[in-house]
């Protein structure tokens, strides 16, 4: 890919009617997006207000320890509201890179920052790019994966 290709797939905007047809095709659904967007921000909220400080939690071993208990404590918060996420290895990973770099590694901890991915990616009408809608479809489809549902197989 060259560098205007490249540049224009991460920054010019697609058209609605563009960003329409490729949730279509990935089969993409308003309510799911609103519900992965919540599970997002909660997680965010809670891995920032329980979190010590890195000279209380420092080490590889504790930054894991601490995330895997806020990943599963939203997990639980869900599935008290018949929300269940049973197969949750691959997305639990997908957010620990995501955290591990952006939070735990950057000793600016802001929320917003973190809510940055909720926004950018399941915000159902926002206008995005395609390399936004890239990650967004991929985000989904770990979600889907991830989400319990008594039709599935």
């Amino acid at each position: 890919m060259e560098n205007s290709e490249f540049m224009n797939y991460i920054a010019n905007p697609l058209t609605p009617d563009q960003m329409n047809l490729l949730y279509k095709a990935n089969d993409i659904k308003f309510d799911r997006c609103n519900l992965y967007y919540d599970f997002i921000k909660s997680l965010n909220k809670v891995i920032v207000d329980t979190y010590l400080g890195s000279e209380y939690i420092s080490t590889d071993k504790e930054i894991k320890e601490h995330y895997l208990w806020c990943f599963k404590n939203i997990v639980s918060i869900f599935k008290e509201e018949n929300i269940i996420f049973d197969d949750v290895d691959r997305l639990k990973e997908y957010f620990f890179f995501f955290y591990d770099e952006l939070f735990y590694k950057d000793t600016d901890k802001v929320l917003h920052k973190l809510d940055n991915l909720a926004e950018f990616s399941f915000d159902f009408y926002r206008i995005k790019s395609r390399s936004d809608i890239d990650i967004m479809i991929e985000l989904y489809k770990l979600f889907e994966k991830s989400l319990y549902l008594k039709t599935k197989k």
